[in-house]
């Protein structure tokens, strides 16, 4: 099953490009060495992720850093390459029909149709120089909440979450140094991590000491984490082994009480199918004492709000991460960003701190969730 949907994907995919390519073509100036260029340059971007994917831990290590960066910015514009083509066929084809086109434009229609192909690829420069600024532009989200329990002490404490880290060849070192700073400079008590650490690439990681910046994270009560989605696909067991190496304590269906004042429970990600219930890790808890639930996939909002646990924290979506997604997310998910209350349980699902493909948002901003804890 796994391969049909593969294979369907793929050859929409095919389909798509191969569109873009015809009409690309058609824009270009009749010339063998023009078409030539345009042909190679083509291939490489839209087969960039594929060799990436595939064959990346088989290349030198500089050169899947460029196919791995190519093809994510290519994945990224793509929909916005497709959109202004089809914006171009539809001018055409409605011109067709009611000739509303000035009389310059037919009389010039292959400087028109050049002129229109480097608009698209001026207009893609101005979108990943946006999408760059808004990145890099992080956020620091902060919330008060205070819990239905008593448990007789009345200290706060500050808990700064940041989910959906993707270390790798687009998230490198020098960006993780920025957010460990940043991090840090909110003077947390406890520090969680609410899932994909890692991008998929293990060797980008390891070949930069990134275990070096993750060690200086400082939190009164230490930094915790749950395993993503993402942490699977790089391979969960040495994933583990190098956060435990970063001194990153990682929860998979345990809790673990705070300085006898919270109780953090890590849930495993939802690509373990044996992963435990709620129910049997909630029976094993003390009373009285908050419960925060770090939960990497919101797919289970509405089990933490049926347990009236004080907090579900949970990343994953990157909020669609570029527009028109974020609004496909909030359809997809009960809650697919933001905040929201449910019954006795604060729910907040956090865009994330990295992203995939590429460094470009659109219709969202990279974050960290402060939360002072009552």
């Amino acid at each position: 099953m796994n391969l049909i949907r593969f294979l369907i994907v793929l050859s929409i995919y095919i389909a798509f490009n191969s569109y873009i390519f015809i009409r690309g073509w058609q824009a270009i100036p009749v010339g063998f060495i023009a078409h030539l260029v345009y042909t190679i340059l083509f291939l490489i971007a839209s087969l960039s992720v594929f060799i990436a994917i595939f064959l990346g831990n088989r290349l030198p290590a500089w050169l899947s850093l460029v196919f791995e960066q190519t093809g994510g910015y290519y994945m990224i514009l793509f929909i916005f390459m497709l959109a202004g083509v089809m914006l171009g066929d539809l001018l055409r084809t409605t011109d067709h029909y009611f000739n509303y086109f000035p009389e310059w434009i037919t009389s010039h229609y292959p400087q028109v149709k050049l002129g229109y192909f480097i608009t698209v690829l001026v207009m893609l420069v101005i979108i990943s120089l946006i999408g760059f600024s808004r990145f890099t532009s992080t956020r620091v989200v902060e919330m008060n909440i205070a819990t239905n329990s008593n448990s007789g002490d009345s200290k706060g404490m500050t808990i700064v979450v940041a989910s959906d880290i993707h270390l790798g060849n687009v998230i490198r070192k020098g960006r993780l140094a920025k957010w460990v700073k940043l991090i840090n400079s909110q003077k947390p008590d406890l520090i969680l991590l609410a899932g994909d650490i890692f991008d998929h690439s293990f060797r980008a990681v390891v070949s930069q000491q990134m275990d070096k910046e993750l060690l200086k994270l400082e939190a009164t009560h230490g930094v915790y984490a749950v395993p993503g989605n993402h942490d699977y696909y790089t391979g969960i067991d040495r994933v583990l082994d190098f956060l435990k190496h970063a001194d990153i304590k990682v929860l998979r269906d345990t809790a673990v009480t705070i300085d006898g004042r919270v109780v953090i429970i890590g849930r495993d990600d939802m690509t373990n199918k044996n992963r435990k219930t709620l129910d049997s890790i909630l029976d094993s808890l003390p009373d009285g004492l908050p419960v925060i639930v770090l939960d990497h996939q919101p797919g289970t909002l509405a089990e933490s709000a049926r347990h009236g646990v004080d907090l579900h924290i949970s990343g994953h979506t990157h909020n669609g991460q570029i527009f028109p997604f974020n609004r496909i997310v909030s359809k997809i998910y009960e809650l697919g960003y933001g905040y929201r209350k449910s019954g006795n349980t604060h729910q907040y699902v956090s865009s994330g701190l990295g992203l995939w493909g590429a460094p470009i948002r659109l219709g969202t901003y990279s974050e960290i969730v402060k939360i002072q804890l009552q």
